[in-house]
Order: structure tokens, then C-alpha cells, then sequence
């Protein structure tokens, strides 16, 4: 049975939408509905009968996450660089975070003159084999798992997926002819891997979004921000995309108490020097490894992969670099998702809304209701759709700049304030993240892949 992290009991208040696009959209508030509530009213909008009753048929047959028709999902792609990436049988996008070269850590760094000459020289990198990314691992198979457990030394496997996204997909996995065993470890009541079915890789659900809303109007919101074009800035030199900014500044807000039990996962592997055996829980959880993910191992994931490695001082280029590579890691499965999103929008909404309304004609005494504008829907082009599957560079890069050091104040400020960490664990955690290496051929290296940039994307 998978765990969880701490959840509060009250929620904060409602509020309208606001006016200003980079605010935060009180969908993402994740304030509890009342329960005889009507669909999509979380972001405080009712919706038409007509929007209603078409989500309430989406419901049971629309997932969130696009799934693969064919066994694609098992391949590895071609000329991806290894490291990083890993060959997890099932799971797409999988690679270890480690290996970057980095800063010195705080004990080097704060250390008499003589013994920071003595450093002079030195190569330190993230350290491997500690944290590891994908895209969701419902597909896992046996060997996988092998892989993870077995080799890899993995114990945990933090999900950062809303509750919606899962119990979608557990809907696909319910419906998959056996026969084809496409999900031969997947719960088909809960569509996850749990460590029945998994011995020695626990699951612990940490959403970022305890419950996204997949309404009209919080619809419009995310297409505004995942579809929005990729333009030059003049001032800082790079092309990149303001919704994707929007957007991973609205996950680091509302991920970071998510965020918050990894990090304190990793204290206690600290602590344990590395073993993360932990005496009540041993029986399940043996290995220093864990893996952290949400759908497609991108947004969320990216967020918290670019919070580790600034922490350690690795470089914006290589950050960009290694966030980027989620596009050529996808593979096939990439080319997926864009013409299901093309064809559906997402969720269960379907294509791109048109604009929003605040009135519609009604019967006589019939209350008025604040609602989407008709029933039009455009669908999404092809390049709309690849852009919500993308991870160009410049939108990390725009992000750790604008967000993370302009309004966030910084990494450590991030960890203290926002995480509630403090300065001693921060401390911490940079010293067991960072370690030497005896020369350059131990450090992760930039590297093309044919048919992909980290700014310009796969090229279709």
C-alpha cells in the first residue's frame, strides 16, 4: 500500500480568478469542494448542462495521460546518451539524476585557506545512484523491476501525480485486454505499482496537486500556459515560454510541501550513511535509491530535478541541458501523446476552448450562472500540442532565472521558506549530494543526439 505525505486538514479560502496571468489560478489552490458541488465549481464556475454532461461521459473513458496503442511504450530509443539514461524495461524517460559536476561541498567550501588551496584541482559531481527520474511507471514490467530493485538499489518511488490523473489511468489499466499485458505490475484498481506487486520498491503519493480541476475554465488556463509560443527575448538573449514559466512557478508554490518529504528522504539516507535502511521499515525498504516522477517525467519532475542540482551548484547550461532531454527521452511515446492532445485536448475537455463568457440566455427564474462561453471547441494543431510536450531549455533557464532567483530569493531561501527546511539540513543535504571523483571521464558530458537540440526541441 503506498504512503503518503502529510496532507492539512483545512483549506485555504476561495477567491476569484485573478486578472493577472502569472498570479496562481485557484484551481491549483486545491480547495476541497463541497460535496454535493457541482462539476468543475472548484475554481468557484459553474458550467452549462450541456459542459457537464460531456464531462461526465469523458470521465469514465478520458485519461490524462495519453496512452501508448502500440508496445512502443517497452522500447528504448535509439542514440540516447547512457549515461544518463538507463534502460528500465517499462518505463520511459528514465535516467539518473547524478553525475554533473558541481560545487564544492559547504565542509570544502568553508574550510582554512590552506586546505581550499589543497581543493584547488578537485572535481566534485552530484553524486549517482541516489536520485533517479522517469515519466510514470505503470507500464513497469518484471525485468524492470529487476532492474530497479536489484541493480539500481531503489526502495522508493515518490509520485507526484494528482489523484484525477491517477484514477484515470487506472481506468485504461482496468480496461487493457490481459491478453496483451501491457500493465502486467499496474493494480487495476488503483492503476499504480504497489509493493504487493512489487516487492521492495515502495510507492508514496506526494502531489503537487492534491486535485486538479479539468474543467472549462482551469482548461483554458493550462492551454494558455503549455500552448503559449516560444519568442526570442531580446534582454536576456534566449527564446522561451512565458506559460511554461507561469506554469512551473505555480508547481514550485503548490509542489513544495511535495517536494518537502523527498528532501527529508534524503536527510535519512544521510543520516544512515547511504544505506537508507531504517530498522521498522528494512523489510520494504533496503536501497538508497529512490525514484521521483509525475506523467511524463517533465513539469513537476523538472522542477524539483532543477531545485537538486542548482542546490549543489551545477550550471544553468548543463541544468537546461539535462531538464531538455525529456523530449528525445519520451522516444515514440513522445509522438504519442501529441496526437492524442491534438485530438483531445486534456483531459477529458477535448480540443483548445475559445474564449470565456460570464453570461448565457435562460429561462424565466432560472438563476443566472457564470459559465463558459457556448460549447466551441477548436481543436489543438499539431505544433500546440507538441509544445505542451516539450521541454526547451530556455524554459528552464527563463525560470531558474526569473522565479527562482528573482522571486524566490534563491534555492536555499526556496529550501528554508517554502520547504521548511533549515540551514543545518540544508547544509546537510549538499554535503551528502556532493562527492569527488577522480577525473573527468566520472563527470556526465553534454552530448548531441541526432535529431534533437536542447533549444529548438526534437525535430519532427
Amino acid at each position: 500500500m503506498a504512503t503518503q505525505g502529510p496532507t492539512t486538514d483545512s483549506s485555504p479560502p476561495q477567491s476569484p480568478p485573478p486578472t493577472n496571468p502569472t498570479e496562481p489560478y485557484p484551481p491549483f489552490l486545491d480547495v476541497k469542494p463541497p460535496a454535493d458541488a457541482p462539476i468543475s465549481s472548484a475554481n468557484g464556475t459553474l458550467i452549462s448542462p450541456s459542459e457537464k454532461e460531456k464531462e461526465l461521459a469523458a470521465e469514465g473513458k478520458s485519461s490524462t495521460t495519453p496512452e501508448p496503442e502500440e508496445h512502443i511504450h517497452l522500447e528504448f530509443p535509439a542514440r540516447l546518451p547512457t549515461p544518463p539514461f538507463i534502460h528500465v524495461h517499462g518505463v520511459p524517460n528514465f535516467r539518473d539524476l547524478g553525475g554533473y559536476r558541481c560545487s564544492p561541498p559547504p565542509s570544502s567550501s568553508s574550510s582554512s585557506s590552506s586546505s581550499s588551496n589543497d581543493d584547488a584541482g578537485k572535481i566534485y559531481t552530484l553524486r549517482r545512484g541516489i536520485l533517479f527520474r522517469c515519466a510514470h511507471p505503470t507500464h513497469l514490467t518484471p525485468q524492470g523491476l529487476e532492474t530497479v530493485t536489484s541493480q539500481l538499489k531503489i526502495s522508493r518511488m515518490y509520485d507526484l501525480r494528482s489523484g484525477p490523473e491517477i484514477a484515470r489511468l487506472a481506468t485504461t489499466v482496468a480496461n487493457s485486454p490481459a491478453a496483451e499485458n501491457l500493465y502486467p505490475l499496474a493494480d487495476p484498481n488503483t492503476g499504480t505499482i504497489e509493493s504487493s506487486a512489487a516487492p521492495g520498491l515502495e510507492r508514496v503519493f506526494v502531489p503537487v496537486y492534491q486535485s486538479e480541476d479539468y474543467g472549462p475554465v482551469a482548461l483554458a488556463r493550462k492551454l494558455q500556459w503549455y500552448t503559449d509560443e516560444h519568442r526570442h527575448d531580446e534582454a536576456s538573449g534566449f527564446a522561451y515560454s512565458t506559460g511554461f514559466v507561469n506554469a512551473y512557478r505555480d508547481i514550485a508554490t503548490h509542489g513544495a510541501d511535495a517536494y518537502r518529504v523527498i528532501f527529508r528522504r534524503l536527510l535519512d539516507v544521510a543520516a544512515r550513511g547511504g544505506d537508507g535502511a531504517d530498522g521498522a521499515t528494512a523489510a520494504a525498504v533496503d536501497g538508497p535509491g529512490l525514484i521521483f516522477h509525475c506523467t511524463a517525467g517533465k513539469d513537476r519532475t523538472g522542477v524539483f530535478g532543477a531545485l537538486i542540482h542548482r542546490l549543489v551548484g551545477v550550471d544553468d547550461d548543463t541544468i537546461c541541458w539535462e531538464y531538455a532531454l525529456t523530449e528525445p527521452g519520451l522516444g515514440r511515446w513522445r509522438d504519442q501523446f501529441i496526437k492524442r492532445i491534438s485530438a483531445g485536448g486534456l483531459g477529458g475537455g477535448g480540443g483548445k476552448p475559445s474564449a470565456l463568457g460570464t453570461e448565457k440566455k435562460k429561462d424565466a427564474g432560472e438563476p443566472a450562472e457564470k459559465i463558459y462561453q457556448g460549447d466551441r471547441k477548436t481543436p489543438l494543431s499539431r505544433a500546440e500540442a507538441a509544445r505542451i510536450c516539450g521541454s526547451r531549455a530556455g524554459n528552464m533557464r527563463a525560470w531558474l532565472t526569473q522565479v527562482l532567483d528573482g522571486e524566490f530569493g534563491g534555492v536555499e531561501k526556496y529550501l528554508k521558506e517554502k520547504c521548511g527546511l533549515s540551514g543545518e539540513e540544508v547544509k546537510r543535504l549538499r554535503e551528502f549530494l556532493t562527492v569527488e571523483v577522480n577525473g573527468e571521464d566520472e563527470v556526465i558530458a553534454k552530448s548531441a543526439i541526432e535529431g534533437w537540440t536542447p533549444e529548438g526541441g526534437v525535430v519532427d
